[in-house]
């Protein structure tokens, strides 16, 4: 049987669609979205990824932050909801180096230059790096569009205040669906599976400095 390319040490049972290789069980399982850029098909990652969900106990901070956004907000605010997780997914596709914790810091920066045009003054908190500050222009663009007092996308126009609460809503729902592994898309593949968006796979299987 061949040894693991990855630790010269193990049998290399696993194929990895990632490396388009065989590797060993426990590379496959410490190195996942860590050292791997797995995609979203990959039945180990899918399989690792129910498993890590049964274990993780629920986060008191994160359940307090949540307790506000009832389902008479998630409701009320749908369609905007949907359009910006719409505009999300196209990103993703475009930019295939996204992962959630992007996503995650472009929506701090979002809620940040949002508070900061309800005090009166317009700043943008861009975000680090060329792969966050594109997300963040394609969503500053939308939100623009829908808060113009002639926008046609929503039946009334979003105020920046619910904006602000919109965003911090977006944060805690990623927070909650992604992991601690810092090339985590399961929040991302989560979103795709709900609006039934088919997620473009383009990357290789080699980790970007």
């Amino acid at each position: 049987m061949p040894v693991c390319p990855l630790c010269s040490s193990r049998p290399a049972k696993r194929f990895c669609p990632a490396k388009d290789l065989q590797i060993c069980a426990v590379c496959c399982g410490t190195k996942r979205e860590i050292e791997i850029d797995c995609p979203s098909h990959c039945s180990y990652l899918k399989a690792g990824r129910d498993y890590e969900a049964e274990k993780i106990l629920p986060d008191p901070e994160l359940a307090a932050r949540a307790y506000r956004f009832d389902e008479r907000f998630v409701l009320r605010f749908t369609p905007v909801l949907n359009l910006v997780t719409e505009e999300l997914l196209k990103e993703r596709n475009q930019s295939p180096w996204l992962v959630d914790s992007d996503v995650i810091e472009v929506f701090k920066a979002l809620t940040a230059t949002m508070k900061t045009l309800s005090s009166g003054i317009y700043y943008e908190s861009t975000p680090d790096g060329p792969v966050r500050q594109a997300l963040f222009r394609r969503l500053k663009g939308l939100l623009d569009e829908i808060m113009k007092p002639e926008q046609e996308l929503l039946e009334a126009t979003l105020k920046t205040s619910e904006a602000i609460d919109l965003l911090e809503f977006l944060i805690i729902s990623a927070q909650a669906r992604s992991s601690v592994r810092p090339k985590s898309r399961r929040y991302l593949d989560w979103l795709a599976v709900v609006l039934g968006v088919p997620v473009e796979e383009t990357r290789s299987g080699l980790i970007l400095p």
